[in-house]
């Protein structure tokens, strides 16, 4: 991977502009280019930053269609010398998370800004030492559930301090340079981004799916089990990973990716582009539900990698309530753009009338991702 040498002081003021005019501490952000010398000297539109954080999906429209596509297939169509770039509104600019080499697989960097100025410019590559640490830290975080005695999990939660502390020098600092350029907003043509087959998902193997089940009861009560099942040519879900055990209510993603292959030193973008089959579905329990899934599973699998998400909703003796399915479609990403546009029109809102206009707007679009839900049978 080419090293960053600096990035132009033009750009860095563009974004500390923006960030100053949007105040309430909310970021902004853009899709960045490194030249040939080395230096980022050339950016996309930048984009305004919401109750979230940066819209991802809004993020990457400036360079790939998003009707019908998810985060990934999006991510996919950034050419290799590509950054991703964010305002840290109120810090330094040091990184400290591995979120965003995670998803993107790209160089990630932060501007620190404190009373309306820059402070400092942070940079964390995806290298395999830092997919390393973060597969580390999830293992780390489940340790401490599986714990037998306070003394026990006291060292559990030590080792998992320990692994956070080296967070904070994994990211480095970038100089900021003047360069002798008179246009440094890039022009980028829309691509195509339709590569993950849409397949229809109609049952799921009753012995598969009674594994994930048997293994969930006979661990903590609450903890999730998950896998992946190779979707067949029928509609059929047959297991086609390990079986993983996860926290209460959540799977850990890089956890759940290296239940079909070790991604201990690489991103879960490189994971599920050139490891993970495109027929494969992510299928996992729901202890005390029915198999009803909601907004977060839906972004979480569909939403970010293109995969069908299941859950399989059971109770405390083993037996299945309901299977469900969210597919990835029209729907899915026309809520999931709406959603990221309400997260900007919150910070618009003159009066108390509008800003509960738009909240009730935000939670209706919370019921409609549970409406994606698709029974499947056993079969």
């Amino acid at each position: 991977m080419q090293e960053v040498k600096g990035i132009a002081e033009e750009i860095v003021n563009r974004l500390v502009e923006r960030s100053n005019e949007l105040g309430e501490g909310r970021s902004v952000g853009t899709i960045a280019y490194l030249d040939d010398q080395g230096y980022i000297s050339s950016y996309n539109k930048i984009i305004n930053g919401g109750l979230s954080g940066l819209p991802y999906r809004l993020l990457l429209s400036e360079i790939s269609q998003k009707n019908y596509c998810s985060l990934l297939e999006m991510i996919n169509q950034l050419p290799d010398n590509a950054v991703v770039i964010s305002t840290d509104p109120g810090e330094s600019g040091i990184i400290v998370n591995t979120g965003g080499i995670n998803i993107f697989n790209l160089p990630v960097i932060k501007v620190g800004v404190k009373n309306g100025s820059a402070v400092g410019v942070g940079i964390l590559y995806p290298e395999k030492k830092n997919f390393n640490l973060a597969t580390k830290s999830e293992k780390a975080q489940l340790d401490s559930l599986t714990a037998m005695s306070m003394e026990s999990e006291r060292e559990a939660l030590k080792i998992s301090t320990e692994i956070k502390l080296k967070y904070l020098h994994i990211s480095g600092e970038l100089p900021i340079v003047s360069l002798d350029k008179d246009n440094y907003q890039k022009n980028i043509h829309k691509n195509e981004c339709m590569n993950i087959p849409r397949l229809d998902v109609k049952k799921i193997d009753e012995a598969f799916a009674q594994k994930l089940v048997n293994k969930s009861i006979n661990i903590e009560q609450g903890r999730e089990v998950a896998a992946f099942g190779k979707i067949n040519d029928d509609g059929v879900v047959v297991q086609a990973s390990e079986l993983v055990v996860g926290g209460m209510g959540y799977i850990p993603p890089r956890l759940l990716a290296s239940s079909y292959h070790d991604i201990s030193d690489i991103s879960l973008q490189e994971a599920y582009s050139e490891i993970i089959p495109t027929n494969t579905a992510i299928v996992h329990t729901h202890p005390g539900g029915t198999g009803v899934m909601h907004m977060s599973d839906a972004m979480a699998g569909p939403g970010m990698w293109g995969r069908p998400i299941m859950a399989i909703g059971h109770n405390k003796r083993g037996k299945i309530r309901g299977v469900s399915v969210i597919e990835l479609g029209d729907r899915l990403c026309k809520l999931a753009d709406e959603n990221e546009d309400l997260e900007q029109k919150f910070f618009e809102a003159e009066t108390p009338e509008e800003e509960l206009k738009i909240r009730k707007r935000r939670y209706k679009i919370a019921q409609e991702f549970t409406d994606l839900c698709k029974q499947v049978e056993l079969n």
